[in-house]
């Protein structure tokens, strides 16, 4: 090899391993796409566009929101999967498509563990559970003493077939070894409208449907359903303190992209998020619905994943349930 075929040689695998570096340090050069796979307007949707909004600003880049519904997340999330690893796409992972959703539906299109490429868990929420006030009991031994008493007579309300919510209600009733059928509903909103109406004395929710009926005395909040208590209302006492040691069902949402993508871009992205997480704007937007900010890192946020599927799976096989 002559002189000037070493120089050309030398240069050319230079720039065979010259992209990667520079395309992470030019990222991001174009728009982000954010997948949420649940519906405009709930919590996950107002939640999940404040932090982008925070990220945005962040990275001194737009992200552009889309709703992917359909499946109990699972359209939406695949989609995530799909994508080409370059920090484009991303997705809000929750604990349905991410965990329970293995065992509740027959066959995925993509595997949780090993099709996505972890950032942060973001924050979590944990649920109430709430009676209407002419059932006569104000605290979970009376609600349990009750059903005991009672076998099948009473049901709880919840959000839908295969939901946390639902999964957080029949945990309650095989942990406290009593009968009550959950009642599933199409969201929240009719589920706690049949409580406070009475026609279903016990409901399963999250506080952001729950709390002013909660404040009013409309609904009598028994216990949370998190591990620790809820700065909202902190004088409710968790199920695990009122008596169901062990007890903890708390919804999570994290932040994903597809698997492949380059370590110097999730480590912008981790940044991005963090930052947002701890501005006033996503903490206050947390806080008022009774959630946890949390952030960790990518491997921590990995390691989670893989651990919440099976315990998700158990809690789908005890509530019974299957969907497709």
């Amino acid at each position: 090899m002559n002189k000037r075929s070493a120089i050309l040689a030398t240069v050319l695998s230079a720039l065979l391993w010259a992209p990667m570096p520079v395309l992470a340090q030019a990222y991001p050069a174009k728009p982000i796409r954010l997948i949420i796979p649940y519906a405009p307007g709930g919590v996950t949707d107002v939640i999940s566009r404040a932090i982008a909004n925070k990220m945005g600003e962040h990275l001194k880049q737009t992200i552009v929101v889309e709703n992917r519904t359909g499946a109990g997340g699972n359209i939406g999330t695949d989609l995530v999967a799909k994508a080409a690893p370059d920090g484009y796409t991303l997705g809000i992972g929750t604990n349905g498509p991410l965990a329970a959703n293995k065992t509740l539906y027959a066959k995925l299109a993509y595997e949780p563990e090993k099709d996505f490429t972890p950032v942060t868990l973001l924050f979590t929420v944990p649920y109430a559970i709430v009676v209407h006030p002419t059932l006569g009991v104000d605290n979970v031994a009376g609600l349990i003493a009750l059903l005991q008493t009672n076998p099948g007579k009473y049901s709880f309300a919840h959000g839908g077939v295969g939901t946390a919510a639902h999964f957080a209600g029949q945990r309650f009733v095989s942990m406290a070894n009593v009968q009550a059928a959950g009642v599933g509903y199409k969201g929240e909103a009719p589920a706690v409208a049949d409580v406070l109406g009475g026609h279903v004395p016990i409901g399963v929710a999250s506080f952001s449907s729950l709390l002013p009926h909660v404040k009013s005395g409309r609904l009598r909040a028994l216990a949370v359903t998190s591990k620790q208590r809820s700065a909202l209302v902190p004088n409710v006492p968790t199920v695990a303190e009122s008596g169901l040691t062990g007890y903890e069902i708390e919804p999570w949402f994290g932040l994903v992209g597809p698997a492949g993508i380059p370590v110097e871009i999730v480590q912008k992205i981790h940044a991005a998020a963090i930052a947002s997480l701890k501005s006033p704007e996503v903490a206050s937007a947390v806080a008022g619905i009774g959630g946890s900010v949390v952030g960790n890192a990518p491997t921590d946020f990995g390691a989670f994943i893989r651990t919440e599927g099976p315990r998700w799976g158990a809690l789908v096989k005890e509530a019974g349930v299957k969907a497709d």
